[in-house]
């Protein structure tokens, strides 16, 4: 993992010097802060207060990103790549709670209650993250309105989706689940507009997600190979009936 400030700071450089990188610097901040949705659109003056404490980290595919227990120092925005949630029982089983992309953001629990984290986040592919220390996103969102209430929408969203995801592993059926899953790869992945959306990951990850063995995941990956839906890749697989996957995604009301 390496991590980057988004300040600079020349020691060679006169008063006014120093001045103008920062503020060139800054206005290059900004810019990268921006990118990100769950900022576009705040103040300017919060923008420029988020960008000077923010700082970019960035994580090779399959690297933790904080593991359940450590102590939640703050919120995580995701630039690019894709973060895998997920807990592991006592005896060894990982479960994934939630895949998050560009734009979406991860840590807010701890974030507000000062607690530890409440899961393992690890980076499936390259990501580019970008993060916020508590103590410095405490005064914001008790000083700014719109970014508490972007908070709590977030909440709000994770509430429903851990609904669904219970209701799904419940009652769903398990086709449903793994093309729900493919589905939402496409999203994240930024390859679901192309003609043959192309899925990178691992039948494992892949089995964690839906809830299967990763020989029952690849038994049905197999017989979706045999019925044309999907070609499979080394490391994912090529979606070759976005329609068919999409049906298969819905499930059946009875």
């Amino acid at each position: 993992m390496r991590t980057q400030q988004l300040q600079r700071s020349d020691s060679n450089l006169n008063p006014v010097g120093r001045a103008r990188a920062f503020a060139d610097q800054n206005s290059v901040n900004v810019h990268v802060v921006q990118r990100h949705e769950f900022f576009h659109g705040l103040p300017a003056p919060i923008l420029r207060r988020i960008s000077s404490r923010v700082r970019q980290a960035y994580y090779a595919a399959g690297r933790p990103i904080f593991s359940k227990g450590d102590p939640g120092l703050g919120l995580m925005a995701v630039l690019s790549g894709v973060v895998k949630i997920s807990v592991v029982s006592q005896e060894g089983k990982q479960i994934a709670l939630n895949l998050l992309g560009a734009g979406e953001i991860f840590g807010e629990i701890a974030l507000l209650d000062g607690g530890t984290r409440t899961a393992d986040a690890t980076a499936l592919d390259d990501c580019e993250l970008l993060m916020l220390d508590r103590r410095d996103v405490l005064p914001i969102l008790m000083e700014e309105p719109s970014v508490a209430i972007k908070l709590l929408e977030v909440l709000s969203g994770r509430l429903r989706c851990t609904s669904d995801q219970v209701e799904d592993l419940s009652f769903g059926e398990l086709s449903v689940r793994m093309a729900k899953v493919l589905l939402r790869f496409t999203e994240l992945q930024g390859t679901i507009s192309t003609p043959r959306p192309r899925v990178t990951v691992t039948q494992k990850e892949l089995g964690q997600i839906v809830g299967l063995s990763r020989e029952r995941t690849n038994w049905y990956l197999r017989d979706w190979e045999r019925a044309g839906y999907l070609t499979l890749k080394k490391r994912g697989c090529i979606l070759e009936n976005t329609t068919i996957i999409q049906k298969l995604a819905r499930p059946l009301k009875h």
